[in-house]
């Protein structure tokens, strides 16, 4: 059925005033709606409305259904410069800074007009034989009045707004000025100009349909969160008008073609002629429309194509990247420029220092590099609320509206004061599994022209893609760096440090072990270390794959040039990344010098000790003359000076034997001993009678259990007489007044064990041992009163290991006493 051209223009404003309705909807539907929403809805309203009435007047309905349909039309006009002006006070996203009475004074006019539709003072349809005719009345001029100076005024203030907006809002001006001004051009040229220069009436009615390119191109300009380039949008339809009319030229030929064809081959037409037809369209469609796409798009977007096919391939060789000054120029070379952009900065995520800074600068201050933005910083947790671009102009433009809270535009500010501060125009967040690991800030470019969604769609992508590239170039970078400085260290350490394989051959050399052997890197590399055996190297293989400890081994060695090195020892085992042993690296310290100064101490102890024995040999034997009054009598006051100062003596004479021993042991000499039969039962009954005479001011109980057979043994009295003296004399120092001692002795089996136990201050787990090192003392206020050296014990474990026994310690902690114990074989029964 072929419509008739009334009925189609009615069809036609009905589509036009439910689009306008719907878009005013949706308008209005918005979550958060502004003043300038809210009206623009009211507008959409009106305008759908009013194409309703013009629908409904253009119709061959009944007379009084297109006499309503022409009132309803000039009734929904009415209020429509009214709302138009105040939408220019307000958009796009602007309170409404006029008092309230003035807003009502404004709405008067409008309201009189509204009034007047119905009273017969603006319009009065007329029904004759004829059709309808509209007869106008008096407040016509009126009308049109108000309609002039209402959108003069609006249009001023869109244009004085335009001019004051920011970048981003400028783009939604351009988007309403399209609109009005594609709406106007439609209205002039159907109602007015064909009506008036050429007579053509019947086209009327699409000059009110014109209205939805205004309701359109506004609606979207209210909004789109991010405003496309009005030329980019222009040519969009454009191109997309071309390729679909070059495809229905080359289909129509097609048809015509066939049907050509088969009147000359039948000499008639058939439906069967449109068969093949279709079926070289099914089969030529998307060939041809990709074609045809591809012509457009070269002759429209070609730049755009061509910065869009750069970071394409950029975003595919980042994955590759592991280096960070690769991927900065990377960026730099490809990505900035292709935006055209007036500069740029990079910021990367520093987990260790829990900050994001600046590593790369372009275009922007120097000074700028080497910033730090905190985890906490306002423009990284507006990244991670809204994991998106930011754009400055659009941060901008919400800071400027009432659609958000105070607080909101509070934390806005924040963030544009930082975009600002990076001379950002927009920000672009590079995020890894939720982890923001980078961030992208470019400038303005340098045409001016906005970021349109395309650019920060492709921007995105690419940041997605480069937080790959990010973490590896980051670990690659820290791995380097580590290698580096563990390269510094082995380079420059004067000790010999190298690795050989499992077969005992050399895979690295450094300085220290050319200093040391005077063998240079090549006369080593692969081949035995020239200072071991190959028998050495592989026993000291096998000594590290069996786990044994090797540490601190001293050694002596030949160099080069023939000279005896000596060393101290340090291997240890070196692993894959399965955990397979794959080498041996092995340190070795010349310890020439250490050896000089060694020997130096030795000596002067042993000069020292021989010295301090030179005058303390007379002076004890003075004192004991002077003591048994062979020198003349004394008295009771001399007599306890004299023993004060032979007890001293003989403390001076057991610290400089100590020393002497310690002396001898760090040579390497064992202790000498004057083996004669002993009874252990006599020395320890002679050593609890000096220590008890020394401890009576204490009051400590000293107790001594023993079987009723003596214990016969071949020993040195003296030493061993030390030995008891030391262990009875730490139960003394380290137990409280009225404590008690215990000394037993036994015998089991083939061995006698003596214990000295006390209810002392005890010993810590990791104690028992370290007593018996030389200098070692129990940090407590025992020891700082009582004084000593240190060294009894480590004494005493010599002497002990020299009778071929042994000695250690016991202790349930700290409180609960230390039994000190020596097990010493039986070599006389």
């Amino acid at each position: 059925m072929i419509f008739k051209p009334v009925l189609t223009a009615s069809i036609l404003l009905f589509i036009c005033a439910f689009a306008n309705f719907f878009l005013g909807f949706i308008v209005f539907a918005k979550s958060k709606r502004t003043i300038s929403q809210i009206i623009f809805a009211f507008v959409s309203l009106s305008l759908a409305l009013w194409c309703v009435g013009i629908g409904l007047f253009s119709s061959n309905l009944f007379p009084i259904v297109r006499s309503v349909g022409i009132r309803l039309g000039f009734f929904a006009a009415a209020p429509i410069p009214y709302l138009a002006l105040l939408l220019s006070f307000t958009f796009p996203q602007k309170k409404l800074h006029i008092n309230k009475y003035v807003v009502a004074a404004l709405f008067i006019p409008s309201l009189i007009l509204i009034v007047s539709v119905f009273d017969g003072m603006l319009l009065k349809p007329i029904s004759t034989s004829e059709g309808i005719f509209l007869e106008l009345g008096p407040l016509n001029m009126l009308y049109a009045l108000h309609f002039i100076i209402y959108f003069f005024v609006a249009i001023y203030n869109f244009v004085k707004g335009y001019f004051n907006s920011s970048f981003s809002e400028k783009n939604r001006f351009k988007y309403l000025f399209a609109g009005i001004i594609i709406s106007s051009l439609i209205g002039i040229l159907f109602n007015v100009s064909l009506v008036s220069f050429f007579g053509l009436s019947k086209m009327v009615y699409i000059g009110p349909m014109g209205t939805i390119f205004l309701v359109a191109f506004t609606t979207y300009a209210i909004l789109k969160h991010r405003i496309m380039d009005i030329a980019l949008v222009i040519k969009k339809t454009t191109a997309y008008s071309l390729v679909t009319t070059g495809i229905t030229f080359v289909y129509v030929f097609v048809v015509l073609g066939f049907e050509f064809a088969f009147r000359a081959i039948f000499g008639y037409y058939s439906f069967l002629a449109s068969a093949p037809a279709a079926l070289v369209i099914a089969v030529t469609f998307i060939p041809l429309r990709d074609r045809f796409q591809k012509i457009t798009d070269q002759v429209f977007f070609r730049k755009t194509l061509e910065y869009q096919n750069i970071i394409k391939d950029v975003t595919r060789l980042i994955v590759s990247v592991t280096d960070l000054n690769t991927l900065f120029r990377l960026i730099d070379r490809t990505i900035i420029r292709a935006m055209c952009a007036k500069n740029a900065s990079i910021l990367l995520l520093e987990e260790k220092e829990n900050h994001f800074l600046v590593e790369k600068v372009s275009g922007v201050p120097k000074i700028v590099k080497g910033i730090k933005l905190s985890l906490d910083d306002h423009l990284v947790r507006y990244f991670y609320e809204r994991k998106d671009a930011v754009v400055l102009d659009e941060v901008n433009g919400l800071i400027q509206s009432d659609i958000i809270s105070q607080k909101e535009k509070e934390k806005l500010i924040k963030v544009s004061e930082e975009m600002a501060h990076f001379e950002s125009a927009v920000t672009i967040p590079s995020f890894l599994k939720g982890k923001l690991v980078g961030i992208l800030n470019l400038g303005e470019k340098l045409s001016g022209e906005l970021y349109n969604p395309d650019d920060l769609e492709l921007l995105l992508t690419m940041a997605s893609e480069a937080a790959i590239a990010i973490e590896n170039a980051k670990l690659y970078r820290d791995i380097t760096e580590t290698r580096d400085y563990l390269n510094n260290l082995v380079e420059g350490s004067d000790d010999a440090i190298l690795t050989v394989d499992l077969e005992g051959k050399v895979l690295s050399w450094n300085e220290g072990a050319s200093k040391i052997f005077g063998f240079t890197p090549s006369e080593v590399l692969g081949n035995q270390p020239p200072f071991f055996s190959h028998e050495e190297t592989i026993q000291l293989v096998n000594k590290v794959l069996s786990k044994e400890v090797l540490k601190a081994i001293e050694l002596d060695r030949k160099n080069k040039f023939g000279r005896n090195v000596p060393l101290l020892l340090t291997a240890s085992h070196v692993k894959d990344t399965n955990g397979n042993i794959i080498a041996i690296s092995a340190i070795l310290k010349d310890i020439t010098e250490l050896r000089k100064v060694d020997q130096m101490k030795h000596e002067f102890l042993s000069i020292v000790s021989h010295e301090l024995r030179t005058p303390l040999t007379p002076i004890k034997g003075y004192t004991a003359m002077l003591m048994a009054e062979k020198l003349g009598e004394i008295n009771s006051r001399q007599k306890n000076a004299l023993e004060m100062i032979s007890k001293q003596s003989n403390h001076l004479h057991e610290l400089i034997d100590s020393v002497i021993d310690i002396a001898r042991i760090e040579s390497g000499k064992k202790i000498s001993l004057q083996k004669e039969p002993i009874f252990l039962e006599d020395i320890i009954n002679e050593s609890i009678k000096i220590i008890s005479e020394s401890s009576l001011s204490k009051s400590v109980n000293i107790e001594f259990t023993a079987p009723p057979d003596r214990s016969a043994f071949l020993g040195d009295r003296k030493k061993l007489i030390r030995v008891l003296d030391n262990l009875l004399g730490n139960a003394i120092k380290f137990t409280p007044a009225k404590g008690n001692i215990t000394v037993t002795l036994e015998k089991i089996k083939e061995d006698i064990i003596i214990s000295v136990s006390d209810t002392g201050i005890g010993l810590d787990a990791g104690e028992t041992k370290k007593i018996f090192e030389r200098f070692y003392q129990v940090d407590t206020s025992y020891t700082r009163s009582s004084g000593g050296m240190g060294m009894g014990l480590s004494i005493a474990r010599e002497i002990i290991e020299a009778h071929n026994g042994s000695i250690w310690a016991e202790s349930k902690g700290a409180g609960k006493g230390t039994s000190l114990i020596l097990k010493l074989p039986i070599e006389i029964k």
